[in-house]
């Protein structure tokens, strides 16, 4: 019976997107520049109607790939999919961690490109007369955790009022508690984590600066996060650390379970339908149209 009703909802989704062909035409404007590094670009999709519109929200997409590898096309279909829908989005890279290289690309860095990438989309709207007043950031597995931790970490830096983020798979929570050991913390903060460090309590500070869940407050802004039940790289730890800050600080949020999926949320429908549903829902909620 399951597998049926997951075969008739992916028939759905098929001609859902199918039909969303058919959808709001829109305009590609690619590898615009937004900082020095070389990898510092952003691909825009900008939907014919937001030319009309008084004023438009954009949602900026992050991509994954474990914070040293992946691109911005990676999240294209993201972007293109919502664009049909009238909103304006973008897909940036980001520059990455290497081992040779420890320190020099942090966690820090790639946040403060996302600042940077949204200060040439404020740029670009200025240009085009498009008035991008609103932003969302969403992000998946990687660029989920950057895409948080920017928004939790520093919402009031950004040149476009941050209204939603909405992600996918993203990393929450860097403890030693759900990950085993501060090999990520110390990979992410770019400082080599000592025996004493540890014992002084200084590697658990370390590891909650790079941790999204440690910035989450009564003032954070609404949410929209995903997590799967066979996810072998962001494991349950993530999930349930988000829970838990959101239901004690009492921001705005929204939680979907996929729980057949692993980190590809590839086999649960019913969850991506309604992921969608709700994503579209603080669009119109929290951009106005």
């Amino acid at each position: 019976m399951q597998r049926m009703l997951a075969i008739y909802l992916t028939i759905i989704l098929a001609f859902t997107s199918f039909f969303g062909l058919a959808g709001e035409k829109y305009d590609v404007y690619e590898n615009i520049r937004y900082g020095k590094a070389e990898r510092d670009l952003v691909t825009i999709y900008v939907p014919k109607s937001a030319y009309q519109n008084k004023s438009n929200g954009c949602v900026l997409y992050i991509h994954g790939g474990s914070w040293t590898g992946g691109e911005k096309e990676d999240m294209a279909p993201h972007c293109k999919k919502v664009a049909m829908q009238g909103y304006i989005t973008a897909t940036m890279s980001y520059s990455l961690y290497s081992d040779d290289k420890f320190g020099e690309v942090t966690a820090f860095t790639m946040i403060d490109e996302i600042d940077k990438c949204i200060d040439a989309i404020k740029k670009f709207s200025d240009e085009k007369k498009l008035n991008i007043n609103k932003m969302a950031t969403s992000g998946y597995s990687a660029g989920g955790h950057l895409s948080m931790l920017y928004s939790y970490s520093m919402p009031e830096k950004s040149s476009i009022e941050l209204a939603f983020t909405a992600n996918r798979v993203g990393p929450s929570d860097m403890s030693k508690d759900v990950w085993g050991s501060y090999s990520l913390a110390q990979m992410l903060a770019g400082v080599e984590i000592t025996d004493e460090m540890i014992k002084s309590g200084e590697a658990d500070k370390i590891a909650a600066s790079v941790s999204p869940v440690a910035y989450v407050n009564k003032n954070t802004i609404p949410s929209l996060f995903c997590y799967a039940g066979n996810d072998p790289l962001v494991q349950k730890g993530n999930r349930k650390s988000m829970e838990k800050v959101f239901k004690e600080s009492g921001s705005e949020y929204k939680y979907v379970f996929f729980p057949l999926s692993g980190h590809g949320l590839l086999l649960d429908p019913v969850s991506e339908m309604q992921y969608y549903y709700y994503l579209f829902g603080y669009c119109r909620e929290y951009f106005g149209y």
